[in-house]
């Protein structure tokens, strides 16, 4: 699995996850105002590249940039970089966070229970 993405970097990626790929000029294209200098998103994306978060087919004079690590991957390794590193390794120590401070409604509790009731009958 890749590492870590530095704030910059999410930020590329996130515009990257929602188009899935693109060149260049489509990825600036997308950013909010005032856009970033298309050198710096291409300084980036060649670090994504290296990073292993994306790759690119040269398509005539340009770079056709596609995603190689989906959102979902990403964001379950940093899920798991979180429960080890501040809630001792035990995913029940950052969910019962949430609901000490209010995060979670009745009903996404109910849910979560449902889930986990779910999870241990297909275990048995």
């Amino acid at each position: 699995m890749p590492k870590q993405l530095t704030k910059a970097e999410e930020q590329l990626m996130q515009l990257l996850w929602k188009l899935e790929k693109g060149f260049l000029k489509d990825i600036i294209d997308s950013f909010p105002e005032p856009k970033p200098h298309p050198n710096t998103v291409a300084t980036i994306l060649k670090i994504l590249i290296e990073k292993g978060f994306v790759n690119y087919e040269v398509q005539g004079r340009n770079n056709l940039y596609k995603i190689k690590i989906s959102k979902a991957d990403y964001g379950k390794k940093t899920i798991n970089q979180l429960v080890k590193g501040y809630f001792e390794n035990s995913p029940a120590k950052l969910v019962s966070q949430f609901v000490s401070d209010n995060k979670l409604s009745q009903q996404e509790l109910e849910d979560l229970l449902q889930q986990i009731k779910s999870a241990k009958n297909n275990q048995q």
